[in-house]
C-alpha cells in the first residue's frame, strides 16, 4: 500500500483535523499555553501499544510505557482507537 503523503504531513493532518485554532475566540478564555512539542499517535495493538516516530515504529507493551517514552522524548501523544 502507498501513501499519498509522508507520515510528517500525516501528522499534521491529524494535528490540524483535532486541534483546528491554537487560539480561541471566546470570552472568558484566559489563552493558550504554547506547546510547540510534536504530536505523536498511539494505538492498541494486540501485544501493547504501538506508535511512528520519526518514521520508525515503537512497540510499548503497556501505558506506563508509553507515558515514560513520551516524557523522555518530550512529545504529546493522541491515543486512538482505545
Amino acid at each position: 500500500m502507498k501513501l499519498k503523503a509522508e507520515w510528517r504531513e500525516v501528522r499534521t493532518r491529524i494535528e490540524a483535523a483535532l486541534h483546528p485554532a491554537k487560539q480561541h475566540d471566546t470570552p472568558g478564555f484566559a489563552g493558550t499555553v504554547e506547546d510547540d512539542r510534536e504530536w505523536v499517535v498511539v494505538y492498541r495493538t494486540a501485544n501493547g501499544f504501538c506508535c511512528m516516530y520519526c518514521g520508525l515504529p515503537v512497540d510499548f507493551e503497556d501505558m506506563l510505557d508509553v507515558q515514560t517514552w513520551a516524557d523522555e522524548m518530550d512529545v504529546r501523544t493522541y491515543y486512538m482507537g482505545l
